[in-house]
Formats: structure tokens, C-alpha cells, sequence
């Protein structure tokens, strides 16, 4: 790991006061990607906010947002990606078993909804490129909205960061 845990005597003032407060806003405290990320305490509050945000605030059906974050969280973890969201919440999110497997190997799930291939396409095409297709927006505006359509490009940039502070800082999840 090259961001060490610290322990609350080697924390700044900064740093003790972003841990309390993120230990008060999040299940498990400072942990997984937040633990090497309060080296930079103000990224550290700011992200966990904007987690907490896209956890709770948004109006993406809650399936759809998981199927994003295991989209996004794959492309740059493999077959851990599942571990980037508490497993209560990829089982009660009402995925398929088979398309929970399916993403956390890697691979495009059989027997998804429509909405579902059309959220799976777009979240695809985002973490391949950073750029969608316009028939793929097009189509995906025109189903669930556009709000849904930004909130999904939040959603997988925020697992991809996740993705990458991990594996940068080489941090357990």
C-alpha cells in the first residue's frame, strides 16, 4: 500500500476533522478508497460528499445506478468490482444475479431488461471513450430523460475515480 493508514496522531487538525466527519456520514468509517485519500483531506470530504450525493439523491432507479457503478468500477477493477458497493445494496438492487456475475467478470450479462442493455450501452460506451454516441443518447434521453443521462455520466465517473485512487494508491477496498 503506498498510502499507509494513519493513525489520528499523525493526522493534521484537517485530516482528524475529515475523518470524524466522514466516519459520521458513511458505514465502515474511513475505509476503502477514503482511507489513502484523507492524505488530501479537502479531496477526501469533498469526494465522500459527492458519494453520498450519488448514492442517495438521484433520480436513476436505483438498479440502474448499480448496473453503472459495476459497469464503470469493471472497466478499471476487473472482477472485484462489486466491492465498490455494499453488497446489501447489489443484492436488494434488483439485478439479476446473473447480471451481477456477469459484470463483475467482465462480461455483457444475457437476459437484461431494456433499460438495462440501454443503461449497459451507454455507461460502455462512456468508460471505453468518455464520449457517447448520439443514437446512444438519443435513445437513452428519450426512454428515461436526460437527467438520467448526466446523473448516469456522474455516476461512472465517480466509480471510475474510485477505481483509480485504488489501484494508484494500491489500497484494500
Amino acid at each position: 500500500m503506498r498510502f499507509p493508514e494513519l493513525a489520528p496522531d499523525e493526522m493534521t487538525p484537517r485530516q482528524r476533522e475529515v475523518a470524524a466527519a466522514i466516519g459520521e456520514r458513511r458505514v465502515g468509517g474511513l475505509s476503502g478508497p477514503y482511507m489513502p485519500l484523507i492524505y488530501s483531506p479537502e479531496v477526501a470530504d469533498r469526494a465522500q460528499l459527492l458519494g453520498d450525493y450519488l448514492r442517495f439523491n438521484l433520480r436513476v432507479p436505483e438498479r440502474l445506478r448499480v448496473l453503472a457503478v459495476l459497469v464503470a468500477a469493471g472497466r478499471h477493477r476487473g472482477s472485484d468490482a462489486a466491492s465498490f458497493l455494499h453488497l446489501d445494496t447489489v443484492q436488494e438492487s434488483g439485478l439479476a444475479a446473473s447480471t451481477i456475475s456477469a459484470l463483475c467478470n467482465g462480461h455483457r450479462p444475457d437476459g437484461m431488461t431494456s433499460d438495462e442493455e440501454m443503461v449497459y450501452e451507454y455507461c460502455m460506451e462512456l468508460t471505453r471513450s468518455g464520449r457517447v454516441k448520439g443514437v446512444t443518447y438519443d435513445k437513452l434521453a428519450a426512454r428515461l430523460g436526460a437527467e438520467i443521462c448526466l446523473e448516469l455520466v456522474a455516476v461512472c465517473g465517480y466509480a471510475s475515480f474510485l477505481s483509480m485512487v485504488v489501484n494508484v494508491t494500491e489500497s484494500p477496498i
